[in-house]
């Protein structure tokens, strides 16, 4: 289940209260007039962007959560590691994107990758998010590893449990810690019986993210996508 991959840019940090900040800055450091981001995604980034004047351009992902479309490579391209478990997604686009900005707030111990990477400290109980700016004359970056391990173990207490029915098919990187366990019911009626159960069990369980209309391929993950959380 877990693959492994060999990181060889270097990359310098800045630090911010939140995520939404660190893009702010990229907005404003590198005058982004347009970015694209995709429809499925926390609209605290579109929010973000519309506030710096920057107009965001939505695309689609497919079953497999990738971009449905295929960019410029001078276009700024946004690509959330959707809950910390596409990882593998955002090799194959840092090859593809010279412009690419990771969205790592549900990979925070994720290494940073493309053009500049940030995430969400807060989501995994730290102080401060951190901006990765790609630099070849930048030092080694380090990533707080607290907890990172007891993440992956309880991570893999729920993908057992869960994997023979999960409509979605993981393959996760062996660096991964990821926020949620995403898991995709076969109905709407299904995963609200799921939802349920879990907060029956005390769980907190949040829909991932607004409403959108039926004819998206994306509908589908906000009707019936479950994110579970990983730590009990």
């Amino acid at each position: 289940m877990f693959i492994s991959y060999t990181l060889i840019i270097m990359y310098k940090t800045l630090t911010f209260d939140l995520g939404r900040d660190a893009l702010r800055y990229l907005v404003r450091k590198y005058h982004i007039k347009t970015m694209h981001i995709p429809y499925y995604l926390c609209d605290v980034v579109r929010h973000t962007l519309f506030q710096e004047g920057c107009i965001p351009k939505f695309y689609h992902i497919d079953d497999n959560f990738f971009p449905a479309k295929v960019f410029s490579k001078e276009e700024f391209v946004l690509y959330p590691n959707y809950f910390g478990t596409f990882t593998l997604n955002v090799e194959k686009l840092v090859k593809m994107y010279p412009k690419l900005i990771v969205d790592n707030s549900h990979a925070y111990y994720d290494s940073p990758k493309g053009f500049a990477c940030f995430n969400s400290g807060h989501k995994f109980g730290f102080k401060d998010s951190i901006l990765y700016l790609s630099d070849i004359n930048s030092k080694h970056y380090e990533i707080n590893t607290l907890g990172k391990s007891e993440r992956q173990y309880h991570f893999l207490e729920l993908y057992e449990k869960y994997k023979d029915s999960n409509m979605l098919s993981l393959s996760i990187s062996s660096e991964s810690a990821p926020f949620v366990y995403p898991y995709l019911a076969g109905t709407i009626k299904d995963a609200d019986i799921l939802v349920k159960n879990l907060k029956e069990e005390g769980k907190t369980i949040y829909r991932y993210w607004n409403p959108l209309p039926r004819d998206f391929n994306e509908y589908k993950f906000y009707s019936r996508l479950v994110p579970i959380p990983v730590l009990p």
